[in-house]
């Protein structure tokens, strides 16, 4: 059985699991995010701070299953701890969801993460998904009929070496469950080259999901295919969360502490504690630099 324990960003940064299951707050929202990408090292885990973050400035509760793939097959192959092909996954999450028992669950991720969100959410049924720069297909065929070669080799070695189960078409996929999910996709719109012709392929994606009934599209300007880090770099992506997780808006960018953590940084200011460790502290939970001084600031001597 996968461990339940309060996470930590320490445990989250350095833990060599692939999933990971925060502590259990039955009847709150339970969000699984899924990471993205990464050929150099092992994906890290996905939304962490950005989730805690958001629960910190809006005094919301969420539960947290965080899931990667380190062999970066697009959730198909084995995840340690869930299972052995995506099926098995989908089982392992359910019964996680089970046991968590929430009021509701939204699956969430980008590229690599945002498909493994979509596939999951549908096999699922969960209340949404929130997509970010997401494929549509892992057919090779497809693939080179739409000129996407960026991940060519993951969808060859997928049709070479077939895992038991596989979903290589999410529209379709979608289609063939009837599935009912609330499904938005954020993706950037800046042409991915410099040539006058070239074309964000993010859109191409976004637009087969955009004829299910169910979906809703969310193009972003002036961002190419990492459009989380664009919105992040913009100070948009706290207010971004907040409506997709929340169905709230938020300003684009929390500017203030809020007044739980105001206090706790005056406490703690009184008692000694030092100001470069506390902005430590206040960093790791996803505050920004202009917050943490704003908050300073505010203390009363």
């Amino acid at each position: 059985m996968i461990p339940v324990t309060p996470l930590t960003n320490a445990q989250v940064e350095n833990t060599e699991a692939s999933v990971l299951v925060d502590t259990i707050h039955s009847g709150q929202p339970l969000i699984i995010s899924f990471g993205f990408v990464n050929w150099e090292q092992r994906p890290a885990f996905d939304f962490y701070g950005r989730v805690k973050k958001l629960e910190a400035t809006t005094q919301s509760v969420f539960n947290r299953i965080l899931v990667r793939d380190c062999t970066n097959s697009w959730y198909h192959r084995e995840i340690p701890g869930l299972g052995s092909h995506v099926d098995e996954v989908a089982d392992s999450l359910q019964q996680l969801i089970t046991r968590i028992q929430p009021s509701s669950v939204i699956t969430i991720g980008q590229s690599m993460g945002a498909y493994a969100a979509i596939l999951f959410g549908i096999l699922l049924n969960v209340k949404r998904i929130v997509a970010f720069g997401p494929l549509s297909f892992l057919d090779v065929e497809h693939a080179l009929t739409y000129h996407d070669r960026r991940w060519l080799r993951v969808m060859l070695d997928l049709h070479d070496h077939p895992p038991p189960s596989l979903y290589a078409d999410l529209p379709q996929l979608s289609r063939e469950r009837q599935s009912t999910c609330d499904l938005r996709v954020i993706f950037g719109t800046q042409p991915d080259g410099n040539a006058p012709e070239s074309v964000n392929l993010d859109v191409l994606h976004a637009h087969r999901y955009g004829a299910l009934p169910n979906c809703t599209l969310y193009p972003v300007p002036r961002s190419g295919h990492a459009v989380v880090q664009h919105l992040i770099d913009q100070g948009q992506m706290d207010a971004v969360l907040a409506k997709h997780l929340l169905d709230r808006d938020m300003p684009m960018d929390v500017q203030d502490l809020p007044h739980h953590w105001q206090v706790w940084l005056n406490e703690n200011l009184k008692q000694g504690g030092h100001p470069l460790e506390l902005s430590i502290i206040l960093k790791q939970h996803g505050f920004s630099e202009s917050a943490i001084q704003a908050g300073f600031s505010r203390v009363i001597q």
